[in-house]
C-alpha cells in the first residue's frame, strides 16, 4: 500500500476517534478506556466523577451501566442503563440490548441451577435477573416459584415468598403467557399467608382465563379433602367440575369427593346430588352406591333409603353387611316391622354372628 495512502488511513482513524472523544469530558473518555481494558471498578471511579462535573452525561451513565454489569450488580447496572435512556433516548436499543442480556444470563442460569435441583443456587440467579430487568415476569415467577419450595423446609424464604408473590401481582397482566401460572401460584401462597378469600378470587381468576385449568383447582382441592377441610374441599372441588363440564372433562372422582365433603358438612342435599352426579359416570360403583344410600339415611329420605337399600342389597353387593344393616333401619323408620327384622337378621349372619 503506497505511504501516502496509508497515511490518509490513519489520518481518519485520528480523526473518528478525535470526533468520537472530543465531545466528552475527560473522566467520562478514561471510563470508556478502562471500560474497555475491563478495569470496572476504575472506570466506576472515572464516570462517577463525570457525573459529579455534569449529571446529564448520558455516556457516563451508559458507561457505569457496563461496568456494573460486569462486577454483578445487576440492579445499579440496570438503572444506570435507563438513566442513559432518559437523557438521551437515542441510545434505547443498545441500553435494551444490554439490558436483555443481563437479564438472560442470570435467568437461563437460574433454570440451570433448577434442572440441577439447587434451589439456593437458582434463588440467587433468579434474584440477579429480576434485577436486571424487573420489568421481566418471567424472572418474578420464577423467583417465587423457588422461594415458595424453599420455604416448605426453612421459614426465614417464607416472606421472601410473599413479598416476591406481591410484586409478582402487581406486575402480572392477563396478556403474559404465564398467566395461569402466575395465578396458580400466587393463589397457593395466598393460602399458605391465610388469606383464604384472597385466594378463592384468585383461583376464580384462573379458571376464568382458561376453565381448563382446572386440574390446578381440583388439586388445591385435594388438598384441603386430605386436611378433613371439608367446607373449602367442597368449594374448590365444585369449581374444578364447573371447569371440567365447560370443557367436556368430567370425571368420576370429583364428583365423589364433592359427595365426601358435602356429606362431612351435613348438606346432604348437594351429597346426594354429587353421588348421583359420580353414578352417571360409573355406573354401578360400590362405594358411591353405599355412600349415596348412607346419606340418603342420614337425610331421612326413607322412602329413597328403602328402594336404593332393596336395590344395593340384590344387585350391587349383596354380601356387604352395611347394606342390609342401613336396609333394615330404613324398613323401621317406614314402621316395616317384618323387613327391618329379616334385612337385620341377613346383617347378622353376614358379620358371623
Amino acid at each position: 500500500m503506497p505511504m501516502r495512502k496509508s497515511f490518509a488511513i490513519l489520518l481518519i482513524l485520528i480523526v473518528a476517534l478525535t470526533a468520537l472523544y472530543s465531545c466528552k469530558s475527560r473522566e467520562t473518555t478514561s471510563a470508556i478506556l478502562h471500560n474497555n481494558y475491563a478495569n470496572y471498578e476504575k472506570a466506576i471511579e472515572m464516570a462517577e466523577l463525570a457525573l459529579k462535573n455534569n449529571p446529564s452525561d448520558a455516556e457516563a451513565h451508559f458507561q457505569l451501566g457496563i461496568s456494573y454489569s460486569n462486577t454483578k450488580r445487576m440492579g445499579k447496572a440496570y438503572g444506570e442503563f435507563m438513566a442513559a435512556v432518559g437523557i438521551d433516548p437515542k441510545r434505547k436499543n443498545l441500553a435494551e440490548n444490554n439490558i436483555k442480556h443481563n437479564w438472560a444470563k442470570h435467568f437461563n442460569s437460574g433454570l440451570a441451577e433448577f434442572q440441577a435441583q439447587n434451589l439456593a443456587g437458582a434463588a440467587v440467579e433468579f434474584e440477579q435477573s429480576t434485577l436486571a430487568d424487573p420489568r421481566q415476569v418471567k424472572g418474578w415467577l420464577n423467583l417465587a416459584k423457588v422461594y415458595n419450595m424453599l420455604s416448605q423446609d426453612d421459614s426465614t424464604y417464607l416472606d421472601r415468598t410473599y413479598e416476591t408473590v406481591d410484586t409478582l401481582m402487581a406486575r402480572a397482566t392477563p396478556q403474559d403467557e404465564s398467566y395461569s401460572n402466575i395465578l396458580a401460584l400466587s393463589g397457593r401462597v395466598m393460602l399458605r399467608r391465610g388469606m383464604d378469600e384472597q385466594a378463592y378470587e384468585i383461583f376464580e381468576n384462573l379458571m376464568l382465563d382458561d376453565p381448563a385449568n382446572f386440574e390446578i383447582v381440583e388439586s388445591v382441592g385435594g388438598s384441603f379433602l386430605r386436611r378433613k377441610d371439608w367446607e373449602n374441599a367442597a368449594k374448590y372441588m365444585e369449581m374444578s367440575v364447573d371447569g371440567r363440564r365447560k370443557t367436556d372433562s368430567e370425571e368420576f372422582e370429583p364428583y365423589y369427593n364433592i359427595g365426601i365433603a358435602y356429606y362431612n358438612l351435613k348438606n346432604y342435599f348437594k351429597a346426594i346430588e354429587a353421588y348421583q352426579n359420580a353414578l352417571l359416570i360409573r355406573p354401578g360403583d360400590k362405594q358411591t352406591y353405599y355412600n349415596l344410600l348412607l346419606t340418603y339415611y342420614q337425610a331421612e329420605m326413607w322412602d329413597e333409603s328403602v328402594m336404593l337399600g332393596q336395590e344395593y342389597t340384590t344387585s350391587i353387593a349383596p354380601d356387604d353387611p352395611r347394606g342390609w344393616q342401613i336396609l333394615g333401619l330404613s324398613y323401621s323408620k317406614k314402621n316395616m316391622k317384618m323387613k327391618a327384622e329379616e334385612a337385620t337378621e341377613r346383617y347378622r349372619e353376614l358379620l358371623g354372628q
